[in-house]
């Protein structure tokens, strides 16, 4: 077996080259760090700044927007309150317009059947004049017949019938 140092002093360095190289590494590590290292690193701090105000933006946009819908809920509450509010007072003032409305109906009824009764206590009282003006002249002719003539029991049924029949006929003929 060869050992690894073997190996090495067979490969026959060139540390020349070896040498040019790591300066060749160094330079060009110096001049990516002054051209293209700040130029990235400010790049990615820019970007690092853009995507934090990105956030920023949208979690100020996030609670805009959950103020808003807040604000929004509130006031479709309130909507709904008024529009309740409404509508229990137009139905109260429908039920009050209704009552009013049956108490005057019942106000016009009452004062219908009061008209009613007045004019039949009306038709009655001369019902009862006509009665007593019929009664009273049938009485007088009663009267008339019996002076003209005295009359026995029969003869004065038969009498009070002719009369009453006259009465009676000149009554429907009227």
């Amino acid at each position: 077996m060869v050992s690894p140092l073997e190996v090495l002093g067979q490969m026959k360095f060139q540390w020349h080259w070896i040498a040019s190289q790591a300066v060749a590494f160094l330079l060009l590590y110096l001049l990516m760090r002054k051209f293209a290292f700040a130029p990235i690193q400010q790049i990615l701090r820019e970007r690092e700044e853009r995507v934090r105000k990105a956030i920023e933006d949208a979690e100020r946009q996030r609670a805009e927007m959950e103020r808003l819908r807040s604000e929004y809920e509130q006031r479709l509450a309130r909507i709904e309150e008024e529009a309740r509010a409404r509508l229990q007072e137009a139905m109260q003032q429908a039920y009050q317009a209704r009552d009013a409305l049956l108490a005057e109906a019942r106000e016009n009824a009452e004062r219908m059947v009061q008209r009613a009764q007045e004019q039949i206590a009306l038709e009655r009282e001369k019902l009862m004049v006509e009665l007593r003006d019929f009664v009273a002249d049938l009485a007088i002719r009663i009267a008339e017949k019996v002076i003209e003539r005295s009359l026995d029991r029969t003869a004065h049924h038969e009498l009070i019938d002719d009369i009453l029949e006259k009465e009676l006929r000149r009554t429907t003929t009227h």
